[in-house]
């Protein structure tokens, strides 16, 4: 009898001694690759206050901030009547991006996701025809390189197009990354291993947040979080290669290589069984993701759910400069209301289904976004309610969004095939990254209505919970691997009742 991948993983350990170490590696990765070039723009790309050098023309006595009822009083007296204040440097005050030009600091972080957009979607296809590393290690590279050298950027248009090659290559590997964790861990730790790695990019937001504190020049902070990422392209030597990318290849000896070497780091035994191949078949493509209404009411609803909960958790992160207090207390109050999510997810999605933990993520998400929009008016003139706003966006909101990512992670990566699963996920977090571009500009929102960003979330997360609740069950049901049924996947599909009856159809 042939074993499957998940057949063999539950023998030789569906999450043991070698998924730990992997999980590590890719925590460690996503922390260097991802939070360090995505989160440092919250202060690389921050206006510090203004205030007044010349009475004569300029009789403001007070330093001014973004939302400030006098913050536009500058552009209408000379430059050299103001200064900002000198608390740190950012690309702001490099490039003097005010007035006219103070929507170009917002630009510098909006283009990253531009970037994830064109990454995820270019890149989705060869990962599924060419294997999950080679984009993941070049593409990680390629990210650290551009990203240290942006501090050496010569004018303003040069530092944004260095930030959108990032953009695009954390777009290019993140999906690689997050499939090789997942595919390495057996059926009943997918959801732990999708959970759990995601624990280094909060950690690693926290750090930065230490490093951002004490180097308070852009640049210099730039280099700092920019530099030991490429070290990490190591990791070549030694992450494999998606087993069951091989062994849709037909490259059985090689997954049995990797398999066996999963087995003696786990301290079990390899079974001599041979490797069930899946049925030859074209890979998918784009048009596979509206082949029936089944697969396309998949397709429309992932998106769905991952364009609300990236605008809800970038949105917020993207806010914490503006909600009031200081910008390293928000910003570590984001991570650390984010990390506990990551092992209560890990322990849940070991016990309840998927949709039921998305949906009561979304709801939750939604109740704090409704709290910080009602504390909004009276949060600015009292201190106590601007901590309850500051709870209800950034501990309540912020922790459930977050489990929510990691959820909808988990959950996009079961409900396709692995011959379509790069593909489905590229897209689905294509629509991600254009909330999360559009999430940048979530601060200029509070100059139209300060109501807005939290009212525009609210809705979103209720959306979302709607919509999820449409979709099949994935939970503790085997990986489907191929487009169209063969004997085994229909045996897998018979296996994928949920446990309100629900029956996923062979495509």
């Amino acid at each position: 009898m042939k074993l499957t991948t998940d057949d063999v993983l539950e023998k030789i350990g569906s999450f043991g001694r070698y998924q730990i170490m992997l999980n590590i590696f890719f925590n460690l990765a996503y922390g260097f690759w991802w939070a360090f070039p995505v989160m440092v723009m919250v202060f690389i790309a921050s206006e510090p206050g203004w205030k007044c050098k010349n009475n004569s023309t300029c009789p403001l006595t007070e330093t001014i901030s973004l939302g400030h009822d006098n913050y536009k009083f500058r552009c209408n007296i000379p430059r050299e009547d103001w200064e900002f204040v000198d608390d740190f440097t950012s690309v702001v005050t490099e490039f003097d991006l005010v007035c006219d030009r103070g929507s170009l600091g917002f630009v510098s972080t909006s283009v990253i996701f531009a970037g994830f957009i064109a990454g995820s979607i270019s890149v989705s296809s060869i990962s599924d025809k060419f294997g999950r590393k080679l984009p993941l290690f070049v593409c990680g590279f390629f990210c650290c390189l551009f990203n240290f050298v942006s501090a050496f950027a010569p004018a303003f248009w040069v530092f944004a197009l260095f930030r959108a090659i990032v953009g695009f290559m954390i777009g290019a590997y993140s999906i690689p990354m997050f499939v090789l964790t997942t595919e390495l861990s057996g059926i009943r730790h997918r959801g732990t291993a999708g959970s759990l790695v995601w624990m280094g990019y909060d950690v690693s937001v926290m750090v930065l947040v230490g490093i951002a504190y004490y180097i308070r020049d852009w640049k210099h902070l730039t280099i700092a979080t920019g530099a030991p990422g490429i070290l990490f392209v190591a990791g070549w030597f030694f992450i494999p290669e998606s087993v069951r990318w091989l062994l849709k290849k037909g490259r059985e000896t090689e997954a049995r290589e990797v398999l066996s070497n999963v087995a003696r780091k786990n301290g079990k035994e390899m079974p001599n069984e041979a490797l069930y191949l899946p049925k030859e078949e074209r890979l998918g493509d784009f048009r596979d993701l509206f082949s029936s209404l089944q697969m396309a009411h998949k397709t429309l609803g992932t998106w769905l759910m991952w364009f609300a909960v990236s605008f809800i958790a970038w949105g917020i992160s993207f806010s914490a400069p503006f909600l009031g207090g200081s910008v390293y207390v928000n910003v570590l109050i984001l991570a650390a209301a984010s990390l506990p999510g990551l092992p209560v997810c890990a322990f849940l999605t070991l016990r309840f289904g998927r949709r039921k933990l998305i949906l009561a993520s979304f709801l939750l998400a939604a109740v704090g976004a409704i709290g910080a929009l009602l504390l909004s008016d009276k949060a600015e003139h009292d201190n106590s309610y601007l901590a309850g706003k500051i709870f209800m966006s950034m501990f309540v909101a912020k922790f459930s969004a977050s489990v929510a990512f990691t959820l909808v992670y988990i959950y996009a990566a079961e409900l396709f095939p692995t011959t379509l699963r790069n593909i489905a996920m590229g897209t689905a977090t294509s629509w991600a990254r254009v909330s999360g571009f559009a999430s940048a500009y979530a601060p200029l929102l509070l100059t139209v209505h300060r109501f807005l960003p939290f009212a525009i979330m609210a809705c979103l997360a209720l959306a979302a919970a709607i919509v999820c609740m449409t979709l099949p069950e994935t939970h503790n049901q085997p990986t489907k691997e191929s487009l169209s049924p063969d004997p085994k996947d229909q045996t897998n599909d018979e296996n994928r009742n949920t446990k309100d009856g629900e029956v996923e159809t062979p495509m």
